[in-house]
């Protein structure tokens, strides 16, 4: 009886962690672009020449499996195990903008570049693209915001478009 248990629970298991990303890449000559999707979220990464290999949203140290965010928290838009990233003397620049716009398309924030005047990091560092959100007026309870970072590489030709819509809420 513990043998049929164990292989009827194995399946279900890998079922369920296997569902929590979706995509795909399609590499035209040296190009290489594709999507990413978190299931859980809605977080999409549409990327070009650098690759991200998991995308998802964290707040308060925690991985969302939602998008109900209580205004006045801040919550990461998380792109891990990036690859495709110009190294030029042990660095990488990155680029990152950041927009965030209401259910009528209204531009709440518009931040052309959050790294300007800098983005220099190392390359052991290249391997982690986060982007934190704050939350906050003019927001309003139970309104629904469309936010969009986009990650650039200064020092080539890629570009990662995360784009999630979010819920503000009241504080629980």
């Amino acid at each position: 009886m513990k043998k049929q248990l164990l292989l009827i629970l194995l399946p279900i298991f890998s079922l369920s962690s296997a569902c929590t990303q979706s995509g795909s890449s399609i590499k035209t000559g040296n190009k290489l672009s594709g999507t990413l999707k978190d299931v859980a979220t809605g977080l999409t990464a549409r990327y070009e020449d650098i690759q991200p290999g998991e995308v998802y949203l964290v707040m308060n140290d925690e991985v969302l499996n939602h998008t109900d965010i209580p205004i006045g928290e801040s919550f990461s838009i998380m792109n891990k195990d990036v690859k495709g990233l110009k190294v030029k003397d042990g660095k990488i620049s990155i680029g990152c903008s950041l927009t965030i716009a209401d259910s009528a398309g209204n531009k709440l924030l518009d931040e052309a570049d959050l790294f300007a005047g800098g983005g220099l990091f190392n390359e052991a560092d290249a391997s982690l693209l986060r982007c934190t959100v704050n939350t906050g007026e003019p927001m309003q309870w139970e309104e629904h915001y469309t936010v969009t970072a986009t990650f650039w590489d200064k020092y080539g030709d890629g570009k990662i478009e995360n784009v999630v819509v979010i819920r503000a809420i009241d504080i629980p």
